[in-house]
């Protein structure tokens, strides 16, 4: 899919905003500021456009007072929710340690938006933890803070501070149940330097276990990967592993994650996240972990503007509402779209392993119970 010219130039004015040094572009005096806003929106990066925008106070082409208020409202709620979940990660980190003896790591969230050159503009959500505790006894746990917990796949789900949370029995999962066993044998035998990795939060609001970075470019890859494949993906999620990447690994340090990747089978699936990461965000040669892929960086490119931040916004697959068995069949059809590049995860993999997933989770209820 080719991008319109308004698309094109929204994806311009992003590298802008992502590169603190740019001059301003002289381009923006064509940009519909009101589109932007709305792209903005369904892509969860209002905060970034609005950083750059700040940018533009100088210039004959700057947007409206009108529009510059609209994007100035959405940035404070943002600012005033990342000190809410940040407090409350704080707290749970805690109480987790000092109640129950159990350590956590902070995944995603507000573990990527300390990596951000200003923590605070990145779009919060709720709070994804990793433990050190037996699957059981978090199951167990999660009940007795919230009888009401839904339990899923690879976490289950806890309303028991502001900011619901997630508590993960293991990071990530794959379609394919082969590839998810190496991508959980990695994360075991990393696992106990998620504990010891704290990174304090901004304005002296206390401290969060984060996934170092090794860890982290692989778990992130492996979620962008599952929610392509279900639902969608968005640019807030591209941002993050942007800003993860411009970290920076030395060229072992890549190796050693490629290897990891090609072993998980996400390194087609990386290539064309490289793409997006150089092509639609700017981000320099130095920082890839490998070539893009072009072809299918720009699948993903398409995919990324149809369904916006996880699929909220696709008018094509609509997930939200439907029963279980209409989701699967859903996502069935959907992937078909990628099988040919795919295989091993849409017709291998998801179609086999959500049955198990069903399987799995009935058999954490009768353990959680007894």
């Amino acid at each position: 899919m080719k991008l319109d010219s308004n698309t094109e130039l929204y994806f311009e004015f992003i590298k802008y905003c992502l590169k603190d040094e740019q001059d301003i572009p002289s381009f923006i005096k064509e940009m519909d500021w009101e589109g932007l806003y709305q792209f903005g929106k369904e892509q969860a990066i209002l905060g970034i456009l609005f950083k750059g925008i700040e940018r533009l106070k100088d210039s004959a082409y700057k947007p409206s007072v009108a529009v510059i208020m609209k994007f100035y409202a959405y940035y404070n709620e943002i600012v005033k929710l990342n000190r809410q979940v940040y407090q409350d990660a704080n707290k749970l980190s805690l109480d987790f340690k000092g109640k129950y003896g159990i350590n956590t790591c902070i995944m995603k969230g507000q573990a990527n938006a300390l990596m951000y050159p200003d923590p605070w503009v990145r779009q919060p959500g709720d709070i994804d933890v990793w433990t050190d505790a037996d699957t059981v006894d978090v199951i167990k746990l999660a009940r007795q803070l919230n009888p009401k917990a839904e339990l899923g796949y690879h976490h289950i789900e806890i309303e028991f501070l502001r900011t619901p949370v997630e508590l993960h029995f293991f990071p990530s999962f794959m379609g394919n149940l082969f590839y998810e066993w190496r991508l959980r044998t990695f994360f075991d035998s990393k696992k106990s330097l998620q504990f010891q990795n704290k990174k304090a939060l901004p304005d002296n609001l206390g401290s969060i276990n984060c996934f170092t970075k090794d860890f982290d470019s692989v778990f992130q890859l492996s979620h962008l990967m599952h929610h392509f494949f279900f639902e969608g993906i968005g640019l807030r999620q591209m941002v993050d592993y942007f800003y993860l990447l411009k970290q920076g690994f030395t060229e072992e340090e890549k190796r050693q994650v490629v290897e990891v990747i090609k072993r998980v089978n996400m390194f087609k699936f990386a290539t064309g996240v490289m793409y997006i990461m150089k092509e639609s965000l700017g981000l320099e040669d130095k920082y890839l972990l490998m070539q893009p892929n072009a072809r299918i960086g720009k699948m993903l490119e398409k995919e990324i503007v149809l369904a916006g931040n996880f699929g909220f916004y696709d008018t094509r697959f609509k997930f939200r509402g439907k029963s279980v068995y209409a989701q699967y069949l859903l996502e069935l059809y959907r992937n078909l779209h990628f099988a040919i590049d795919f295989p091993s995860e849409t017709v291998w993999g998801r179609p086999i392993s959500r049955w198990w997933h069903m399987v799995y989770k009935a058999w954490l209820r009768y353990r959680a119970r007894s």
